[in-house]
């Protein structure tokens, strides 16, 4: 394998990883231990005292914002009062984000939230016209924590969306698997009350949780356009203070103001704008870093084979139809074609009449069979949850 493709598999600049290659050299393994990054002296540091007060008000009030602490902490007569940025930086550096976070949403929440891999996001930008007058689109693959863009490529901008799933897959064996992947309605190849796809069904089966995200204002364009349109409904003296709420700029505002373009060309300013993102792009809420400064490969490596779903012996099982219908106590439960040939487990809940189809532990909605008479000829829809 060449340097710079070994670079590229770990997500690193040729310098970075001349960088580990010199350490080992010199250094042996020993070298390639994590460096203190602490500076010799830091006189602008806040005083430890300070940071356990502001720690202190942060247990005792978790709705507070960096922004109210550092009133409290005026109101108090503190010297040497922090910036509210700073607060920020110390309840970052102690985890207290994580702590009540955990606190709100049960002892169960996933510490690996805050991790790269935790949440991929599929993201689809606006269809452009190439010099031929075929109409393609551009389609994105980030790491939610990082910002990482893990692939960009062009697809059909109709027809099924079967090229998808290669592509995920491609990206996958390269940097791993992710916890979780977010879709937008419908990117996936899925409609309305059936959103599930042969991509999204694929990687339920490789233990990654799906989920779906609105396709109204999904994107920055569309958002830019809904508020341009509230702004345009408002009297002039509402409008000022609507349009002091920035909004962050397209992401792929660059690749937008190209025309006439051929595929390969078109393909190319992609690939060019997803390395200066990666490399190049200085994020506020990574505090200034490129997203490749802080993405890394998940540990998850995706398997060879596609594993088969595993249910308990008791379970109440079902055979979903080529038409993506299954029988469950003689009436017809439509859960979607993508999982026809496939078992779903059916399980009730605490209310009566109400059950929940789970595919691979993950819920995929709930359905009422009170709603319908036992002749086998009503389908029922499955409500998301």
């Amino acid at each position: 394998m060449a340097f710079n493709e070994l670079c590229a598999r770990f997500g690193v600049s040729r310098k970075t990883g001349y960088k580990w290659l010199n350490r080992f050299r010199e250094r042996g393994v020993s070298g390639l231990q994590e460096q203190s990054r602490r500076p010799k002296s830091s006189p602008r540091r806040t005083p430890e005292e300070i940071a356990r007060q502001v720690l202190t008000l942060r247990r005792e009030h978790p709705d507070w914002s960096a922004q109210r602490i550092a009133t409290e902490l005026k109101a108090r007569g503190v010297s040497h009062l922090p910036a509210p940025s700073t607060i920020d930086l110390i309840l970052r550096r102690h985890r207290e984000a994580a702590i009540v976070q955990t606190a709100i949403l049960g002892a169960g929440a996933d510490a690996l939230r805050f991790e790269p891999n935790f949440r991929w996001v599929l993201r689809q930008g606006e269809p452009i016209k190439l010099d031929d007058g075929r109409m393609v689109m551009p389609v994105l693959l980030l790491d939610e924590t990082t910002n990482f863009v893990l692939g960009a490529t062009l697809g059909p901008a109709a027809g099924k969306a079967d090229w998808l799933l290669q592509f995920v897959e491609a990206l996958l064996r390269r940097h791993g698997m992710p916890w979780r992947f977010a879709v937008q309605d419908g990117a996936a190849g899925g409609r309305g009350m059936h959103p599930h796809s042969e991509l999204t069904v694929w990687l339920m089966r490789h233990g990654v949780a799906v989920d779906f995200v609105p396709a109204e204002g999904a994107t920055e364009s569309e958002a830019r356009r809904n508020l341009s349109a509230r702004l345009a409904a408002l009297p002039s003296y509402q409008r000022a203070p609507l349009e002091e709420r920035k909004l962050p700029a397209d992401m792929l505002a660059p690749f937008y103001r190209q025309t006439n373009l051929s595929e390969a060309q078109a393909a190319g300013l992609l690939a060019q704008w997803r390395e200066q993102h990666n490399f190049g792009g200085r994020h506020e809420a990574m505090q200034k870093r490129s997203p490749i400064s802080v993405y890394r490969p998940s540990i998850r490596p995706l398997p060879d084979s596609l594993p088969e779903v595993i249910y308990a012996v008791d379970a109440a099982v079902r055979l979903v139809s080529e038409k993506g219908i299954l029988t469950y106590q003689r009436r017809l439960i439509h859960i979607g074609r993508a999982f026809a040939g496939l078992e779903i487990e059916i399980k009730p809940t605490t209310e009566a009449e109400h059950f929940v189809a789970v595919f691979a532990g993950q819920v995929l909605g709930v359905f009422d069979l009170a709603v319908a008479e036992m002749d086998e000829t009503t389908s029922l829809p499955l409500s998301r949850i």
